[in-house]
């Protein structure tokens, strides 16, 4: 999936590229008008119905996962530990089976848990590994998220597009709408 974010002055202008996209029958995956940070002008406020009928979902800068990185960490840890947890209980239980260690029997604990206990730390070993696993992303991506950040408190409207990896965006229709910049975003 390639994505492109388009900043405009307006939010006008996003509802015109929208419907000439459609015309051009451009296959659109998802597309998410982001209202600016510095919100000052209140008679940009414009029917959100017929942005409805382009199939444009308006969201603050803060509640896209492309544009925030805490909540795509967030996912990826949830992602993550989907796997990881029961994993590390299979582990951690057969580890403790085929050691046939006797390291909580030692601590107090009664024999007949020691498989289980030994499956209780894999599992909070999975859990650990998902936390810290899902904190990294890439430094393109941090410069990238920077910029757009800025032109949104300077009060721009973003446009985020995302299209098919093998469709390439009709550049002369983006270029004819008179947006500031268009800023490619590479997907992991």
């Amino acid at each position: 999936m390639s994505t492109y974010v388009i900043i405009l002055k307006e939010k006008n202008p996003a509802k015109e590229l929208l419907l000439k996209l459609k015309e051009a029958q451009t296959p659109i995956l998802n597309c998410d008008l982001v209202e600016p940070l510095d919100n000052k002008s209140d008679n940009e406020k414009v029917n959100l119905d017929s942005f409805e009928e382009v199939f444009t979902n308006q969201s603050s800068f803060n509640n896209i996962k492309l544009l925030n990185p805490t909540l795509a960490r967030k996912d990826r840890q949830k992602t993550l530990a989907t796997w990881l947890i029961p994993f590390g209980f299979i582990a951690g239980l057969s580890f403790s089976q085929m050691t046939d260690l006797k390291t909580f029997a030692d601590m107090g604990f009664p024999n007949q848990l020691e498989k289980l206990l030994g499956g209780l730390v894999g599992m909070i070993s999975g859990a650990l590994g998902s936390f810290f696993s899902a904190g990294g992303i890439n430094q393109e991506t941090v410069d990238d998220l920077r910029a757009i950040r800025k032109k949104s408190e300077e009060g721009f409207w973003l446009l985020i597009l995302e299209l098919p990896i093998e469709i390439e965006p009709p550049w002369a229709i983006l270029k004819e709408t008179g947006n500031l910049d268009i800023i490619t975003i590479s997907k992991e």
